[in-house]
């Protein structure tokens, strides 16, 4: 169909949803390997490595299964699983709002929900490619009784990393459409939530980093359990099948929400004009 302002010259193809949401989501994965949110996402996953080396040089068996639930429970699940969600969840709209580059994405002939989703759909994969990594930097230089069985309880940890990831992501993402104080916000959710997950109360049920430790709970060998339930502050441990739930309740509501939100916010650089 040739356009009508310019005669003569075909009119620009409209893209649809799913194509829309591959072709952005590619394209936001080639940057994501770029830049200093990924330096910053590869340096929270590996620093555990320099931890876990020492500690499995000149420490005991049981002190190194002890660090082991200790940085699974404090670090991973409480700093790095969180923050890296955070530094891709606020890499956009508005940070490109203030460098002028959101006009970009958000024009016709696309629609900014599929745009927006194709730009989650890009953390998603990067944050699943890098945050098992931290728990390989945790568990892989460590050695302990074949009783602790570490290993099995780390490919547990794995997987509530894949779980937890996106319900924290799609979290972190809805503040983040909404706010352009998202980084501030997200930095201070992380604090309070790993405030609250050690306070002796029911309160710890209205954190993820609770449901995330339940889900370690059940893995964790039974000559174990004691030294475990301590170090991942785990009194009364929600059921897998809640935990699961509440994680894809968090993701899908809060992915709804930031793609309902992008559609009616006005974005605006401090020093720039409506996009």
């Amino acid at each position: 169909m040739s356009d009508p302002v310019f005669p003569g010259r075909e009119r620009p193809r409209r893209l649809d949803a799913f194509e829309t949401i591959y072709q952005t989501a590619a394209l936001a994965l080639r940057r994501s390997f770029r830049g200093g949110r990924i330096v910053v996402a590869l340096v929270l996953v590996l620093l555990p490595l320099t931890a876990s080396l020492p500690v499995a040089h000149y420490s005991e068996l049981r002190q190194q299964e002890e660090f082991f639930y200790s940085m699974l429970s404090f670090y991973h699940f409480g700093i790095a699983v969180p923050a890296v969600a955070l530094v891709f969840a606020t890499a956009f709209p508005w940070p490109e709002a203030e460098e002028g580059t959101l006009t970009y994405w958000f024009t016709s002939p696309v629609r900014r929900w599929a745009v927006h989703l194709g730009r989650f759909v890009a953390g998603w994969v990067v944050g699943a490619v890098v945050l098992p990594l931290s728990v390989v930097a945790i568990a892989l230089p460590l050695d302990s009784a074949p009783a602790a069985e570490l290993q099995s309880v780390a490919v547990t940890a794995v997987s509530a990393t894949l779980l937890a990831y996106p319900a924290y992501l799609a979290f972190f993402w809805m503040i983040a459409t909404f706010s352009r104080r998202g980084l501030a916000v997200g930095v201070f959710f992380i604090l309070i939530e790993n405030f609250m997950s050690i306070v002796p109360s029911n309160i710890v049920r209205g954190t993820l980093i609770h449901y995330v430790r339940s889900m370690i709970h059940p893995a964790v060998p039974v000559t174990s359990r004691m030294r475990a339930e301590k170090l991942l502050h785990v009194i009364e441990p929600t059921a897998t099948s809640t935990a699961v739930l509440t994680f894809v309740l968090v993701w899908f509501v809060a992915l709804v929400l930031s793609l309902l939100l992008v559609e009616w916010i006005e974005y605006r650089g401090k020093t720039s004009q409506a996009t």
